[in-house]
């Protein structure tokens, strides 16, 4: 893993700033939202690792955006940055695999519906308590390749998993990960080896920590 991104964006919103972790590839664009209040790096690196890692192996534009709002808005300014750097490379046309994580991934869970350029979606341990209404509209109406939602058994929102896992379809897949926390704490390597998994069937090697549908 390098050091840093290879270029860093930051852009006005209000009264905030969002910040874009950047490393240039191809027009699949690996856009990574993380939780409220989170930055690009996140803790031990661990955005920085994904995006190295997934540039590395597959040549894939990476695109880690932090969240200092945690609001709808947030969602949109991060669609429209996208497609402002699309025009800027003159691509035609440019697909998106949006990871997030809690915050980041109930955003991905309400809006990505919204925005065909999405295909693909890991969203890690989102709040279900938070705005279940909305939640489940955006699961319903999500029509492009998959939508893959993560949960660890001690997550907060695990309790409710099985209710929304109702809503699993052959577009949209829930896993759990047995004995792991909101932040995954005790499986560091299991959550940047995910998007990998997820995204391009990359294989994971973690130990004693398991996902199972």
């Amino acid at each position: 893993m390098k050091n840093d991104y290879s270029e860093i964006d930051t852009v006005r919103q209000g009264e905030s700033e969002i910040e874009y972790g950047i490393i240039h590839g191809s027009n699949t664009v690996i856009f990574i939202k993380v939780g409220l209040s989170g930055s690009i790096y996140g803790y031990n690196n661990k955005y920085l690792r994904i995006a190295w890692r997934l540039h590395e192996l597959h040549g894939c534009t990476v695109i880690a955006a932090s969240n200092p709002n945690g609001y709808k808005d947030d969602f949109e300014s991060g669609m429209k940055y996208l497609k402002a750097y699309a025009d800027c490379h003159h691509w035609n046309e440019y697909q998106v695999y949006y990871m997030g994580h809690s915050n980041g991934a109930s955003l991905g869970m309400i809006h990505a519906y919204k925005y065909p350029e999405i295909k693909r979606l890991l969203c890690i341990n989102g709040p279900l308590m938070i705005n279940p209404h909305k939640l489940i509209e955006g699961i319903e109406n999500f029509s492009q390749e998959k939508m893959h939602l993560v949960y660890g058994s001690r997550d907060p929102s695990f309790g409710m998993v099985k209710l929304f896992s109702e809503l699993e379809r052959d577009k949209v897949e829930f896993s759990t990960v047995n004995g792991t926390d909101h932040d995954f704490t005790n499986a560091f390597d299991l959550f940047t080896a995910l998007p990998g998994f997820v995204f391009f069937g990359d294989e994971i090697e973690c130990g004693d920590v398991k996902v199972s549908e």
